[in-house]
């Protein structure tokens, strides 16, 4: 799932408090393990002071000082560690989630255009990130985000009013691209009979068996039954399936593991963590599996967590405001990331099982 966007209700807050405006359920205050002894000056290189962090970009920031260059956007870059650890640095208009490092940067400062390629170094020194000679941000007062929880306890009928709602807007608003028009009433198993374009078309065509598969798991797991089989090999056919840094069968599976740890599924999550990991790490980018290891400890973009507590809740409310932001994220990654949580909804439904751990059989 690539960066994500609530726009300008995060520019405005972030402006006054240094939050986000979206999916703020703990800030912690500045400290976050960084020795201020030996920061170096920045010289003439602008320097910016970050806002908001995810609590696994802190943990491999303080872990690790030396990065490089993986990906540049125009509003963010993304930095590998020598150990693999990714960290996505950006404006503050991509929304809060576990990887992201939002900084007070200028909204005309794109990485495109300062000369920053992948492969330049970055280096963590003290409390200041420099990202090659062209950028430093300050991580000396940047505060800690953690996802807003949905409610304990949620409504089977609730919900089911909700992702109805959510489903028309999907209709509505969803992009031709990835895998939103290929199953427009998530409530039901009919495909849409029309694409947006041959490629979407394809990528549907591609990623059915693998959602049929999914959907089928995710109602024998949301079920009252105790015990039940481990994913089939089928749902791994998801990774790394479509174009792009974080394709479209990654941000399904992704949508999926944030909404079963979410809900109560934590066995669930395991073993859909378990199936899908193993095989990303070879199979999709270092970017999307990423943001796949952190959706299977239930974190993504606050958008999706925001849409999920307001699916929980009666009446839905901001709904339209958490879709919106969804949409900001990527092409059509928050779209996708979308179906898989709706999947487990809608599975969710149909069981008419709210909130239930159940244990998975090894396979």
């Amino acid at each position: 799932m690539r960066s994500w966007g609530p726009g300008r209700n995060v520019c405005r807050v972030a402006r006054r408090e240094g939050v986000t405006a979206l999916g703020v359920a703990c800030v912690e205050p500045a400290s976050i393990g960084l020795a201020d002894v030996g920061s170096e000056p920045t010289g003439d290189k602008p320097s910016f002071p970050v806002l908001l962090l995810g609590c696994p970009a802190r943990r491999a920031l303080v872990s690790e000082s030396s990065w490089k260059i993986l990906a540049v956007f125009r509003r963010s870059v993304y930095c590998m560690s020598r150990r693999g650890a990714v960290v996505c640095v950006g404006h503050p208009s991509l929304g809060a989630g576990p990887l992201n490092v939002l900084a007070a940067l200028p909204r005309d400062l794109d990485g495109r255009n300062r000369g920053l390629l992948p492969g330049a170094p970055v280096r963590r020194n003290g409390t200041m990130l420099h990202v090659d000679v062209r950028l430093a941000v300050s991580l000396a007062k940047g505060r800690l985000w953690r996802p807003t929880p949905p409610p304990s306890h949620w409504d089977p009928a609730v919900l089911a009013g909700n992702l109805d709602a959510l489903a028309s807007e999907i209709r509505r608003h969803a992009p031709p691209a990835g895998l939103t028009q290929a199953f427009p009433n998530l409530r039901t198993r009919t495909p849409s009979a029309g694409f947006g374009s041959e490629l979407t078309g394809r990528l549907a065509h591609a990623a059915g068996p693998g959602i049929e598969a999914l959907r089928t798991w995710l109602e024998s797991v949301t079920s009252a039954e105790p015990i039940h089989e481990a994913p089939p090999a089928a749902v791994a056919s998801l990774i790394g399936l479509g174009p792009g840094l974080t394709p479209s069968g990654d941000d399904v599976l992704g949508g999926a593991l944030i909404a079963l740890r979410a809900l109560g599924w934590r066995d669930a999550a395991d073993a859909l963590a378990r199936r899908t990991l193993a095989r990303a790490r070879s199979r999709t980018h270092a970017i999307s599996y990423a943001h796949l290891v952190c959706a299977a400890a239930g974190e993504g973009a606050a958008a999706l967590h925001d849409t999920l507590v307001a699916l929980c809740s009666p009446a839905a409310p901001r709904l339209g405001d958490c879709v919106e932001a969804v949409a900001a994220i990527g092409h059509s990654s928050g779209w996708d990331a979308l179906v898989g949580l709706a999947l487990v909804a809608s599975a969710a439904i149909a069981t008419g099982w709210a909130g239930a751990s159940c244990r998975v059989t090894p396979q």
